[in-house]
């Protein structure tokens, strides 16, 4: 029946039951824990913060006119805990802006709209009214007043808690239909020009995949329509790193190394510094990760926090503990000990990431004392000491804070200094070339614009489009069916100069009269 590996005719009953039917009656307790997907929202019923049934509601409201649900005993202390902060959307929210919430219940506690007694359920469009509180299904507020407190409302006072039919705002499936939808009334009206449409501007970077927009539209109601294909955008990042592990083409270029390569200058407390060159081209990602931290200023000050002689000095974590720093975006990315030429701990010097486990790189790096095999295919080697072999040397003399790997002296990174980046001249590189073909674009279409070849302007009866037509006569043609057919030929250019014209022959006469006495 096509479930799993099987090829039998029948559904057994493993399969009813198991890994691919999930029919069972103890599949709940039996099936793997998944990770919420991007559609999970929280129930109704409950505390967005813990997840459990609430009994003093409150609503956060957003800027987009939804609202999160929580309850009052945990949203405080996390509000007093974190600075008042959204626990969801990192916005800032204090005490006073949560909106008391009054819900309806039956005798069996069981939630419901006080005007239908419809119960609430998942498939509910649940909004509240914000300045009563006062919490209805959407079909009971479409007068615009609100039927238990007799108070009229305004249509921004409407809080949706729960809408299933609608995908949520940040959603890749209606962020396009958004925006096109503000560009559409944004836009000014102008008159287009009869025959011509302006052209949509390609992005560089677009894919020949799908986003599946108009598919998912086509058989999902919660997915706003969708009439014309879109297509995927590679991300930018990921083609620059994607060019700079590629070497150039052409001959002598694939020696060219150096051009691929950044050099940075780790100023240290101690008097020296650390030269160190960064292999862009064997770790784009997190030599790309550690030279914008050095931009940003996120490594000046950072304790070298963690000495362990004859094997390597770490540092890179602005908390100084060991255990903070965040990547340049925010999130752990991938190592990178698997690429295609990817340095090895082979020598004395090497610059490499510090993780927690696989794909947990974030800002903390260390430089080894010796080589350290054992570390190969566990961290990222994006690096090496080029200069500075003294300054090295006195990092791994200091003395160490006992039972620790702490330096009882603090030693700080002052600054780093950047003297190479391949992807600001990468960046540079991909301006001029958009700009290059912007400029062949717009001059292209100027070009077909002024193009004009002879004849263009003649119909084929013989008028320049655009002129009066005029009768073999002189006269104007009439209104009748002359005007189509009482056209004389014109053919400013047709005739050679060169040529002797006869007036003694009689003249041709062309066209078919006029037929205005019909």
């Amino acid at each position: 029946m096509g479930h799993g590996n099987s090829n039998k005719l029948y559904i057994t009953h493993a399969e009813h039951a198991g890994d691919f039917g999930q029919h069972s009656a103890s599949t709940g307790h039996k099936a793997k824990q998944q990770v919420p997907h991007a559609r999970a929202q929280t129930p109704f019923d409950c505390c967005a913060l813990s997840f459990q049934p609430f009994e003093h509601p409150v609503c956060a409201r957003n800027k987009d006119g939804t609202g999160f649900v929580f309850d009052l005993v945990n949203i405080i202390p996390w509000l007093k805990q974190h600075n008042n902060t959204n626990p969801i959307t990192k916005e800032p929210l204090s005490p006073n802006d949560l909106i008391k919430l009054n819900y309806s219940r039956k005798q069996t506690g069981e939630i419901h709209d006080p005007i239908s007694f419809k119960p609430f359920s998942e498939h509910s469009h649940i909004v509240a009214i914000a300045t009563t509180g006062n919490v209805y299904i959407a079909e009971s507020i479409k007068g615009g007043k609100d039927l238990l407190e007799d108070k009229k409302f305004k249509k921004s006072d409407v809080i949706t808690l729960q809408n299933p039919h609608g995908l949520p705002s940040e959603s890749p499936l209606t962020g396009a239909a958004n925006m096109a939808m503000a560009a559409k009334e944004e836009k000014p009206k102008v008159a287009a020009k009869a025959g011509t449409e302006a052209k949509k501007a390609v992005p560089w970077n677009i894919s020949p995949y799908s986003t599946g927009a108009p598919g998912a539209s086509l058989t999902s109601t919660s997915v706003d329509p969708h009439a014309q294909s879109s297509k995927l955008l590679w991300d930018e990042e990921e083609l620059m790193f994607e060019d700079m592990s590629n070497p150039p083409k052409g001959k002598g270029k694939e020696k060219d190394v150096g051009k691929r390569r950044a050099y940075v200058r780790v100023v240290t407390s101690l008097g020296g510094s650390l030269n160190l060159e960064l292999y862009c081209e064997k770790a784009p990602k997190t030599c790309y990760n550690f030279l914008m931290l050095a931009k940003a200023g996120k490594y000046d000050n950072c304790l070298f926090h963690r000495l362990v002689p004859g094997f390597m000095v770490q540092t890179g974590d602005p908390t100084g503990t060991g255990a903070g720093g965040e990547s340049y975006w925010g999130t752990p990315f991938r190592d990178e000990y698997d690429m295609k030429g990817a340095a090895k701990h082979d020598s004395r010097g090497i610059l490499a990431m510090a993780n927690k486990g696989a794909a947990t790189n974030g800002s903390q790096w260390y430089i080894t004392f010796k080589a350290t095999p054992n570390l190969d295919n566990k961290h990222t080697v994006f690096g090496k000491l080029v200069g500075g072999d003294d300054v090295l040397n006195a990092l791994e003399k200091l003395p160490r804070k006992d039972g620790t790997e702490r330096p009882a002296k603090p030693v700080r990174i002052t600054e780093i200094i950047i003297y190479q980046d391949p992807f600001e001249a990468y960046k540079t590189r991909l301006a001029k070339k958009l700009a290059r073909r912007a400029e062949a674009e717009a001059g292209d279409d100027s070009a077909k614009i002024a193009e004009r070849k002879t004849g263009d302007d003649i119909n084929w009866f013989g008028v320049k489009v655009g002129k009066s037509e005029l009768s073999s006569a002189g006269t104007a043609v009439g209104a009748g069916i002359g005007k189509y057919l009482g056209a004389k030929r014109q053919l400013d250019e047709g005739v050679p100069t060169d040529v002797a014209v006869d007036e003694s022959k009689k003249k041709r006469r062309l066209g078919f009269g006029n037929f205005e006495g019909w």
